[in-house]
């Protein structure tokens, strides 16, 4: 009987030893009331998803606190933080994945949650009260969420993002310089890219993918800003560049190879573009101020570019159940309205309204009507109180 307790008491040993392979933690702690806490190996009890864990924790100042948490194979975390209150939660589960987070300065938080396969996080906060929460990968036996990158910088005070990945070979950038910025990304097809970067004070960016190959791409610096892109099918492409104060963008795309520009400089300028189909492109450029543009295209290989320099301009273009239609539309004057309707192929749409005399800031209208096929208009409007109406059938 001794001898099979033996036995027994050495294959559990055996056993347990087996399903802790390879793990190893390294934490060094100076300062004042630091905590850390470290957990290596399945809770189960499931050996399949143990061994060859790394976790390295180095905390400098105070009340700062780190948790970690490993499930499965080559999983490595890396936390080091400085300064006050910092805090860093991890939780790897799955195979192969990677986490490194740095924080420097005061209460800020990181939370990094990956499982599936071979995600790999990197998060870098410096300043005051920064928040970033990342998610990473799916769950399940035929799991998606695989070989996704991700990247967060924010230095600053008050800035937070959040970004969701879960569909594979997805790859995030954010950058947040500044004060009280918010970015949103949240990508779950295949092959997405997102970057977002923010500096001034107080801009809000959302990135929503759903399909396959698209890429977004936000740049924000100023103040006040507002940019939002969603995107689904595949090949997309989406571009927002905001500078100086207060502009708002919305871009939407449906379908597939669609194109997506927006320039958005002075003050207070507002854009909205809707692409449904396929290899359509939209391109708006606003350097004034008040100004707002609105495009609307459903049907292949729309083209549709506004420029507005001025000050309380409009501008709505749509184009649907449209093949090959092409609108341009320039303003320089004050308190201008352009209209484009194209349904049909092929037509031509050209606007320009520019200031020009003593009646400058009195409003043009025009109003274009394309209904057909490989109709050509052209209006040029100078001054003000100027009316033109163009039908085309």
């Amino acid at each position: 009987m001794k001898i099979q307790m033996s036995l027994l008491a050495a294959a559990v040993a055996f056993s347990s030893h087996a399903m802790a392979v390879d793990n190893a933690s390294d934490i060094d702690q100076t300062g004042f009331a630091n905590g850390a806490t470290v957990t290596q190996g399945d809770r189960n009890g499931n050996p399949f998803n143990a061994g060859e864990h790394t976790s390295d924790i180095d905390q400098t100042g105070a009340f700062n606190g780190a948790t970690v948490y490993q499930s499965g194979v080559a999983s490595i975390a890396s936390v080091n933080q400085q300064g006050l209150a910092n805090m860093a939660d991890v939780l790897q589960r799955g195979q192969a994945q990677i986490a490194t987070v740095y924080q420097d300065g005061r209460r800020n938080h990181a939370d990094v949650d990956q499982k599936s396969f071979k995600n790999t996080a990197t998060i870098t906060q410096e300043g005051l009260r920064n928040n970033s929460v990342s998610k990473q990968g799916d769950s399940g036996p035929n799991s998606s969420g695989r070989f996704n990158e991700l990247t967060v910088t924010q230095t600053g005070a008050f800035n937070s993002s959040i970004a969701t990945q879960s569909g594979s070979h997805e790859k995030a950038t954010v950058t947040q310089m500044g004060l009280g910025h918010d970015s949103d990304v949240e990508q779950s097809g295949d092959y997405n890219v997102a970057s977002v970067s923010q500096s001034g004070i107080y801009h809000d960016s959302s990135v929503l993918q759903s399909g396959k190959y698209s890429k977004a791409r936000v740049m924000q610096t100023g103040a006040f800003s507002d940019s939002d892109i969603a995107q689904s099918g595949k090949h997309q492409r989406a571009r927002v560049m905001q500078s100086d104060k207060s502009h708002d963008s919305d871009i939407n795309q449906a379908g597939g190879y669609n194109r997506a520009s927006v320039s958005q400089s002075d003050f207070h300028n507002d854009s909205e573009i809707d692409q449904y189909g396929y290899g359509n492109r939209s391109m708006v450029i606003q350097s004034g101020a008040f100004n707002d543009s609105d495009i609307k295209q459903a049907g292949l290989g729309n083209l549709a570019m506004t420029e507005q320099s001025g000050f309380n301009n409009d501008a709505n273009v749509t184009q649907v159940w449209a093949v090959d239609n092409e609108s341009y539309i320039t303003q320089t004057g004050y308190n201008d309205s352009a209209t484009v309707l194209q349904v049909g192929g092929h037509n031509e749409s050209t606007i320009l309204q520019q200031a020009g005399g003593f009646m400058s800031f009195a409003p043009n209208t025009a109003n274009v009507t394309q209904t057909g096929f490989t109709n050509s208009s052209t209006i040029t409007q100078t001054g003000g109180g100027n009316v033109a109406n163009v039908m085309q059938y």
